[in-house]
C-alpha cells in the first residue's frame, strides 16, 4: 500500500499488522460482501421478473389456440410423410 493511501490511525507505512489495520480490513471485507449480496438479490429478482414475463407470454400464446393449431400442423406433416 502506498503511503498516500495509509489511514492516519495506521501509524505510517510500517505495515506491522496493528489493530487499526485489522479493523479497517475487516470493515472493508464486510462492506464488499454486503455489496455482493445486494447484487445477487437484485440479479435473482430480475431473473424472476424475466421468467414470469416469458411464462406469461407463453400462456397467452397457448390460450389463443396456438397449441391446437401447432398440434394439427404436426399431425398433418406426419400424415404427409407416411402418405396417409
Amino acid at each position: 500500500m502506498h503511503p498516500e493511501q495509509q489511514h492516519p490511525s495506521h501509524g505510517g507505512p510500517s505495515g506491522d499488522g496493528s489493530l487499526a489495520e485489522v479493523v479497517d480490513l475487516h470493515a472493508e471485507i464486510s462492506r464488499r460482501l454486503d455489496d455482493e449480496e445486494g447484487s445477487l438479490v437484485t440479479e435473482y429478482g430480475l431473473l424472476a421478473v424475466v421468467a414470469a414475463t416469458v411464462a406469461g407470454v407463453i400462456i397467452q400464446w397457448a390460450s389463443g389456440g396456438a397449441l391446437v393449431t401447432l398440434f394439427n400442423a404436426l399431425l398433418r406433416q406426419a400424415r404427409e410423410l407416411v402418405g396417409a
